[in-house]
């Protein structure tokens, strides 16, 4: 580890090589220390394999180095902007490849730089010559093998596992201890020595010990390693193959059943935390598979109820409405009944996997709650957790004219296949799947793990399969392997998906043991191949593809296939309150067929309606507040849960977001664009995950923290163009914008658009059009806000 200044000093006397590990875009844009050659960490490290090991081929690694400029002797210097993880990664690498010269890595990193002295970045880039970098693998090389850590654990050495403590908790090789490399810092920096040995010490991680290290992503245990490194300690080795076996061997038990059974008997005995003092810390991530997620606010849960396919009689959501309105309240300590200032308490959130969800649930109450569900044939199991999720549909299913398959009896059929089975209650990370029978993918084929659309064989309607899709970190579209799937035969290859990745996927490598990642590193064809397997049936390829369009929303009135409509409200944020859910409810069962729906939009959907009774539903004043005519921004607006609740959230969501879409609204009214745009989708994600679907957004915003010269604040990176019906993910444009400037940045987008875009051109088109300079000049020439007084903190 070495300082700004010491950088500072050998970098002005050129005797040092500083690389800068960041994207390009943010080494070229944003600028870089000045002189720094710029090895950009998705170059040296691939997130998406899943292969044993993860570092890259040696000549692949000489090639960067050798590009960049870099001698085998050069005195190199690392930094990045995320406290050192994937800077440490780059040197760890170095040093298993041979690099002969000294390897530093900057303390506090980029960030530590600039407020250090009076230091500026530079734009203007090196041009370096090239070298004849030779990479090797050392004899010593402080990487390990699997016998190495049977070893470890034997007692040969201390096993240190680098992982979130949640994921420590949950599973781990038997008997490591566990160090999180971010507790070796401090606001950036790495701790005084003093309070780094105490630290160390009290996990048993002495000088004098061998020290073998594993997490899932290898940056963790690289900061690590080169921290320990840099303390004196010698013997310190790092493994980062699969621990798959060993470590599901070793998890608890993940019986649903049983996790519901204890949590009746705690619900009458001792609560909360007679739960967790007897049980353990750790039974709050098992939890998740019965539906409840322990929320930021100690001792409360959120409660998710499955929905299959989104339908719901007109009595269960009656009861979920009930259930929320009695049940989800704040207790006094957070607000009461004033919790929250735009909804009040006592609200529920509909999902985009058409699951309804509820807050503030006290173990107490959990029993009760799930006695009035099974009188009215409802579940919360499996509901969150690394089993088979709610299955998702087409919110039209039956309705449409121009279905293929009625999609209901499937989703039912998959959903009781896998409720309650212990056999596929702890897969290596969550299993969706989605269903269509329609011509228009309304469930989103492209993002599922598994993604059913109608087909075609021998005149026989069916599905297409596409597997491997999903968002967040490595977003990637579904695959269509050319398989044919008879609706009898759905259930059995969602169990044929399950097996294969069980054997496959890893139970440790958090990071990327999404299905989606298996099938990447298969290939569509071998993966199709391997899944054939496991099934027991064989497998044909379709005769013809069904689907012809995609279709976004359900919102207004549409006439269904026996000469009746259905009416798709639209819930701007998906947040109402759970006795508008039940009156809501109460209309479907007075006006309809006793039938209410949720859709992948966090909308509702109330069907079977005949003409007399459409006119009353259009009349009733619920429907001023979720109306089937809303304006495009609200129409269009989706979020996640948000800071409120969730321990990862950065960015509040649900009050913001529906603030910002009533704000703009009146906006594009008073600027005559509200009839020209039936949506304008804005999805915003508290975090980094891709809760919300902000790929798939006209804007996608995912929260992020900023600092400049006049204050630190809550921020969002932004993306434009999202079109899942041509399988395009938004662009990630511009990162860290201030959270109040997003309205204004979305306003000069859309008069640039409707200034510059042709006629008849979609928003993804325009923004595919548009140069990324261009698009990035248009979203930060806003004009700037006065500067609030230095240190002031806004949220």
């Amino acid at each position: 580890m070495v300082s700004p200044a010491w950088l500072e000093a050998n970098r002005d006397a050129g005797s040092v090589v500083v690389v800068d590990v960041r994207e390009a875009r943010d080494y070229e844009e944003l600028g870089h220390v000045p002189d720094a050659v710029t090895v950009p960490a998705d170059r040296f490290r691939d997130p998406s394999s899943v292969a044993d090991g993860k570092l890259p081929a040696a000549d692949d690694f000489a090639a960067l180095l050798s590009a960049a400029g870099i001698d085998r002797e050069d005195t190199i210097v690392a930094y990045g902007d995320d406290g050192g993880p994937l800077a440490a990664r780059f040197l760890l690498t170095a040093t298993v490849y041979g690099h002969e010269g000294n390897r530093y890595l900057l303390d506090g990193g980029l960030e530590a730089w600039l407020e250090a002295g009076d230091r500026s970045l530079s734009t203007d880039a090196p041009d370096p010559e090239p070298t004849a970098y030779e990479a090797r693998l050392r004899d010593d090389a402080p990487i390990v093998d699997r016998e190495d850590v049977d070893a470890a654990v034997e007692g040969d050495a201390v096993v240190v596992d680098t992982r979130t403590a949640a994921e420590y908790e949950q599973s781990r090789v038997p008997g490591a201890v566990h160090l999180d490399w971010a507790d070796l810092l401090e606001d950036g920096w790495l701790r005084d020595e003093g309070a780094l040995e105490e630290l160390l010490a009290e996990r048993g991680i002495t000088p004098d010990a061998r020290v073998v290290l594993y997490c899932n992503t290898a940056r963790r245990l690289s900061h690590t390693y080169v921290t320990l490194r840099h303390l004196g300690y010698e013997d310190v080795a790092f493994y980062e193959g699969s621990l798959t076996d060993w470590v599901r061997a070793e998890a608890p038990e993940w019986d649903p059943l049983e996790l519901q059974e204890q949590v009746r008997y705690y619900a009458d005995n001792g609560g909360f935390e007679a739960m967790v003092d007897e049980l353990g810390e750790d039974v709050l991530g098992r939890l998740k598979l019965i539906g409840l997620y322990h929320q930021k606010q100690r001792g409360y849960f959120m409660l998710r109820t499955r929905a299959p396919g989104g339908v719901l009689t007109a009595e269960q959501a009656r009861t979920v409405g009930e259930v929320a309105d009695e049940f989800a309240r704040a207790p006094e300590a957070y607000g009461g009944p004033d919790q929250n200032p735009v909804f009040g308490d006592g609200y529920l959130d509909v999902t985009t996997r058409q699951d309804v969800q509820m807050h503030w649930i006290e173990i107490e109450d959990v029993a009760e709650i799930w006695d009035r569900y099974d009188a009215v044939g409802l579940s919360t199991m499996q509901a969150c957790g690394n089993s088979v999720r709610n299955v998702v549909g087409c919110p039209a299913a039956g309705l449409d004219p121009d279905e293929t398959v009625d999609i209901q009896p499937v989703v039912e059929r998959v959903s009781k296949r896998f409720l309650g089975d212990h056999h596929y209650a702890n897969l290596p990370r969550k299993f969706k799947v989605s269903v269509t029978g329609c011509h228009e993918d309304c469930a989103r084929s492209g993002i599922q793990d598994l993604g059913l659309t109608p087909a075609r064989k021998d005149g026989r309607d069916g599905f297409l399969a596409r597997v491997g899709g999903g968002l967040s970190d490595g977003p990637r579209v579904a695959s269509d392997i050319d398989l044919f799937v008879e609706p009898d035969q759905v259930e059995d290859l969602v169990a044929a998906m399950a097996d294969l990745f069980m054997d496959h996927g890893s139970y440790l490598d958090t990071a990327v043991n999404r299905l989606r990642f298996l099938v990447a590193e298969f290939g569509p064809e071998a993966f199709r191949e391997e899944l054939a397997t496991y099934a027991d049936f064989e497998f044909v390829e379709p005769d013809e593809t069904l689907t012809m369009d995609y279709r976004g929303d359900h919102v207004g009135v549409h006439e269904q296939g026996d000469g009746r409509s259905y009416v798709g409200l639209n819930v701007p944020t998906g947040r109402l309150a759970g006795a508008e859910f039940a009156d809501l409810a109460r209309l479907a069962a007075d006006l309809g067929d006793d039938e209410f729906r949720l859709t992948p939009n966090q909308n509702v959907l109330v069907p079977h309606l005949d003409d007399d009774e459409l006119e009353d539903l259009l009349a009733d004043p619920l429907l001023e507040r979720y109306s089937p005519d809303p304006g495009p921004f609200t129409r269009g607006i989706v979020t996640c849960t948000g800071r409120e609740f969730c321990n990862y959230g950065i960015i509040e969501t649900k009050n913001r977001a529906i603030r910002w879409a009533r704000e703009l609204d009146d906006w594009a009214t008073e600027a005559g664009i509200a009839d020209d745009h039936e949506a304008i989708r804005i999805h915003m994600s508290g975090c980094s995950a891709s809760c919300a679907q902000p790929q798939l957004g006209d804007f996608g915003l995912r929260g992020e923290v900023y600092r400049d010269d006049y204050e630190s604040g809550r921020a969002a990176d932004l993306g434009l163009g999202g079109d899942l019906g041509n399988d395009e993910f938004i662009d990630w444009l511009v990162g860290k914008i201030p959270i109040g400037d997003v309205p204004g940045v979305v306003k000069a987008t859309m008069r640039a658009y409707d200034a510059d875009s042709e006629p008849g051109e979609s928003f993804t088109e325009w923004t595919r059009r548009t140069s990324n300079a261009a698009l990035r000049e248009i979203v930060t020439d806003e004009p700037a806000r006065d500067p609030p007084a230095i240190g002031t903190e806004v949220s």
